[in-house]
């Protein structure tokens, strides 16, 4: 047995993943396993993960056909934990000293709450830093601490839950998750291509008290590529699923009108991307969805562009 498991979902990732796997190996605190879900990556990362789990035990190695996203493989990853603290960590990011030892610390000394996020900073592909503190401009997260020079501090679900809703500001490698809290429904959405992470922290805190760790413990990789650095083509969908699997299980009013902006907005958004590829059939489907979640200027002026869109092309 361990005390923590760090799940690492790995696709394409040879670029990085040593990288990634040594800055986990070299923390601090020592008593913990990686496991490396290799989600049927075709270049290298194989050969690499084995390469570095032959020198450390600590490494285990999953291998599975493709899924299409990084939900089936934290899910796999979980499922197999043997430790309580279960840290969601990015293939190509990078830890930072102490994000092991420090996290456990703030879980042990509040055991009322179940999910711990830190603050962390964004690097290039080359490592560059590009953001040294991220969560700097979130003022929605700092209006829920009593101040910016507290450590660690306990944001109960009742006030976090609904601002989650508004913005997104808990980073996916900065998370650690108790694992006794979790229940058989607590899973990555293996139906999304991305914003299953998002969604997690949503639906989890519903019910579940959240940890601020209030240091910057990780590094956040940007390249090009990525599936959150790709068009909204790609990512709209998952994103829109995400808002309106949220939207079905909330019952306040307010909350529900929020969601409802937010997936008018996602799919005005959506609609302007098809524009710029002159898919006006898509354009305009997109823009009536916007409009029927709320009424939305933008979409307006889409959904009647792309309407003398396709009359023109006939």
């Amino acid at each position: 047995m361990c005390k923590a498991s760090i799940i690492v979902p790995a696709y394409n990732a040879e670029r990085y993943i040593e990288k990634t796997l040594n800055s986990i190996l070299v923390q601090d605190f020592t008593d913990f396993e990686v496991i490396v879900v290799n989600d049927g990556s075709t270049d290298s990362t194989e050969e690499k993960v084995k390469e570095i789990a032959s020198l450390d035990e600590r490494i285990k190695y999953i291998t599975q056909p493709n899924s299409g996203g990084p939900a089936k493989p934290r899910n796999v990853g979980i499922s197999c934990a043997k430790g309580e603290f279960i840290f969601i960590f990015d293939a190509d990011d990078l830890m930072l000293a102490g994000k092991l030892g420090r996290s456990i610390e703030c879980m042990e000394r509040f055991p009322e709450a179940d999910l711990l996020f830190t603050n962390f900073s964004t690097i290039d592909a080359e490592d560059n830093i590009l953001n040294e503190n991220f969560l700097d401009d979130y003022d929605s997260l700092w209006n829920l601490t009593p101040d910016r020079s507290t450590d660690c501090v306990v944001i109960a679900a009742a006030k976090i839950h609904p601002v989650l809703i508004r913005v997104n500001f808990v980073g996916t490698s900065s998370v650690v998750i108790r694992k006794s809290s979790l229940r058989v429904d607590d899973k990555f959405d293996e139906s999304l291509r991305n914003s299953d992470d998002r969604l997690f922290w949503m639906l989890f805190s519903m019910s579940h008290n959240f940890i601020f760790l209030n240091h910057i413990l990780h590094q956040y990789r940007i390249i090009p590529g990525s599936i959150s650095n790709q068009g909204f083509i790609r990512r709209g969908s998952s994103k829109i699923q995400a808002l309106k699997k949220v939207m079905s299980l909330v019952n306040d009013n307010v909350l529900k009108m929020e969601l409802s902006r937010q997936i008018s907005n996602d799919y005005a958004t959506l609609a302007y991307s098809f524009k710029k590829n002159a898919d006006y059939k898509n354009q305009q489907h997109s823009a009536w969805q916007s409009m029927k979640y709320s009424f939305n200027g933008k979409a307006l002026k889409l959904f009647l562009h792309a309407f003398i869109g396709r009359a023109f092309k006939k």
